[in-house]
């Protein structure tokens, strides 16, 4: 699967689960900016405010980056309210790697079997 490809439903999953938990993508930012940084600048946040809504419609933004940002939404306390899980296998080294690799494979099979049930409900 192409990076492009990765960024593109990594944003439509984030921007469903914004959606679901009723945010506003400001308000995203904000929960965003307070998670990332140490300091709380209100004009930076407003800078992040934009900086957000461009990298939300961009199919170039990093899926480093996305995956971070799914991360926050994930360990936020209101997601426990919709139940979201994020099923990403973290290599430890602690495992041989044909192991690990199968783990990567799980995990995204999981991955595509949720993204499915996902698409089946929403028509």
């Amino acid at each position: 699967m192409g990076t492009k490809q990765t960024s593109v439903e990594l944003l439509s999953k984030i921007k469903e689960l914004i959606a679901e938990l009723g945010w506003s993508q400001n308000e995203f930012a904000r929960i965003l900016y307070t998670e990332l940084n140490e300091w709380d600048d209100e004009d930076e946040i407003l800078k992040f405010q934009e900086k957000l809504k461009k990298e939300l419609q961009r199919p170039t933004t990093k899926v480093e980056r996305l995956k971070a940002y799914l991360g926050v939404i994930v360990r936020h306390p209101d997601a426990k309210k919709i139940d979201v899980v994020f099923n990403k296998y973290t290599p430890q080294n602690a495992i041989s790697s044909s192991l690990s690799k199968a783990m990567v494979d799980i995990s995204q099979e999981i991955d595509d079997a949720y993204n499915k049930a996902l698409h089946r409900t929403s028509r």
